[in-house]
């Protein structure tokens, strides 16, 4: 199905929210058109990007 089948969605990870945010990525996945899975896996990939950027970045400063 996958040419890469490094790129299948296949591992778990349950996170649990409360009803605000629960109600905003509804939100925001409605506006979007997506479903919340997909928009939640995408803001947490970009993130960890950020985050492994900034590490990468402060160390090489020196």
């Amino acid at each position: 199905m996958y040419a890469n089948p490094k790129h299948l969605h296949d591992r778990e990870i349950k996170v649990r929210v409360d009803e605000d945010t629960f109600d905003l990525i509804q939100a925001l996945a409605k506006f979007h058109r997506t479903q919340r899975a997909v928009l939640c896996r995408e803001l947490l990939e970009a993130q960890l990007a950020a985050l492994s950027a900034e590490d990468t970045s402060e160390h090489n400063v020196a």
